[in-house]
């Protein structure tokens, strides 16, 4: 590869690569160059310079020797002066050919690297309503990564596949605010961008203290508070979002001095395994923030008592047993845990109880060991989750036990104090009677024979 090159009134100007002909080789060789001298002025005779490919010149030239400024500066009058022969020209040339070679192969590794402006943006954007995540496409993008830094549950990631601009988060609350990043790579160079959602409004305005209750499997309360920093004219709006992104507001509203304060559903159809549920407010003075949750329903529901309760007792022990309650969906048996309060029916009032829990993958059945005093007992239940001991009402007391054999022991009692009472009596009757007799018939004194007694004395003596 070789270049065009021409001298003009003292200075050197390169007109860029050129490739000769075989008739401009052969020209160069055996006619040289002609030159016209005009005062002070070179001036080439217009026929273009060409020169061979010097590869192993330009190598030694690359390593041997570096290129000083100083010499391409060179005065007018010197470079002439060099040029006047053809050697000189020559070697200008070949230096010139090294140069721009130079150039041109940093232009083309340039021009091969992938350019990114520095200042590139992606535009994210971020919807609230329907946790979308959308930036701008750009050309050549290969996959990327979005991310949603939450305060509570960390950093949550999603894969963007090739030439997909958006990603979509699950449900998850909003109002403390989260960071969202996404990275995407354009010609092998990664590019991200960051952006931060805040809840707008006055801080302290939003709702407080929310929470939900489902009670008799159809029916669900929530309530909240006004905010601290509320304004006076602070109204609030509820909206449940299902699963399946479908939003409803509260059909009831429960208010304390005209303001919302609760809400009342009598419809739980719409509800999903989890929902998100959203307070926002309006106020003429000032931007009020919003409260926002996602609840579960299954860890917000409290279980009625379990229904159709017995008790059948035997020799050994009484069986309790009892069915599920109705909820609002049908859970297995082991997804529930029950809590019995067993009492001996007369000391209700003492605080003596036996509370045991049994869960429900015993088949719904407890065996209490028949009690000796063979007392009437009572027997209450009540539901909670098998993860969550939130119980709900007790049932009403069920009687079991009998009073029969209890009863037949306290006339056992009175018997044996009669009868002890009767030999009592019977027994002073006959002292009485013995004591009279012995009066009535007193004894006859015994007539003292001396001959006898003396003889006995004289006998033990």
């Amino acid at each position: 590869m070789t270049f065009s090159t021409q001298v003009m009134g003292g200075g050197v100007e390169t007109r860029g690569p050129a490739y000769p002909s075989s008739s401009s080789w052969q020209a160069w060789q055996g006619e040289g160059i002609e030159e016209k001298k005009t005062g002070t002025q070179l001036t080439a005779s217009g026929r273009a310079v060409h020169g061979p490919s010097l590869s192993g010149e330009k190598e030694r030239r690359r390593g041997g020797q570096t290129w000083k400024p100083g010499r391409r500066a060179m005065g007018n009058a010197a470079l002439l002066r060099r040029l006047g022969s053809p050697g000189s020209l020559l070697a200008t040339v070949v230096l010139l050919s090294v140069v721009l070679d130079s150039a041109w192969l940093l232009t083309q590794e340039q021009q091969d690297l992938p350019t990114v402006k520095p200042n590139a943006s992606l535009n994210v954007k971020f919807d609230p309503q329907t946790t979308k995540l959308t930036w701008d496409c750009r050309e050549n993008a290969s996959s990327g990564e979005c991310v949603l830094i939450h305060k509570e549950k960390g950093p949550i990631k999603k894969k963007v596949k090739d030439s997909e601009c958006q990603c979509t988060f699950q449900d998850y609350s909003l109002h403390g605010g989260v960071t969202l990043t996404v990275e995407v790579h354009v010609n092998q160079r990664r590019l991200s961008e960051m952006l931060v959602y805040t809840n707008p409004g006055r801080e302290g305005t939003a709702a407080q203290n929310f929470s939900c209750v489902i009670y008799d499997a159809d029916f669900m309360n929530c309530s909240w508070a006004k905010g601290r920093a509320a304004p006076d004219d602070v109204q609030y709006f509820l909206y449940i979002r299902s699963k399946k992104r479908i939003e409803r507001e509260c059909p009831r509203y429960l208010k304390d001095s005209g303001t919302h304060v609760g809400c009342h559903l009598q419809d739980l159809s719409g509800l999903t395994s989890y929902n998100y549920f959203l307070v926002n407010g309006t106020s003429q003075e000032t931007g009020i923030q919003f409260f926002d949750s996602v609840l579960l329903l299954k860890e917000i529901e409290q279980y009625n008592p379990p229904d159709n309760i017995t008790v059948q007792c035997n020799e050994s022990h009484c069986l309790i047993r009892w069915e599920k309650p109705r909820t609002r969906q049908p859970w297995p048996n082991r997804e529930f845990q029950y809590q019995l309060d067993i009492q001996r029916r007369r000391d209700t009032t003492s605080g003596r109880s036996q509370l045991i829990v049994v869960f429900g993958d015993s088949g719904n059945r407890y065996n209490f060991p028949k009690p000796g005093s063979k007392a009437k007992h009572t027997v209450k239940i009540r539901t909670a989750d098998a993860r969550k001991a939130h119980w709900g009402a007790w049932s009403q007391p069920v009687e079991f036990g009998s009073e029969e054999t209890g009863s037949s022991l306290v006339h056992i009692y009175v018997l044996l104090v009669l009868g002890t009472l009767v030999c009592g009596l019977t027994l002073g009757c006959l002292f009485k009677r013995f004591l009279k007799s012995h009066r009535l018939f007193p004894p006859v004194p015994q007539i003292k024979d001396k001959l006898n007694d003396n003889h006995q004395v004289d006998h033990e003596v």
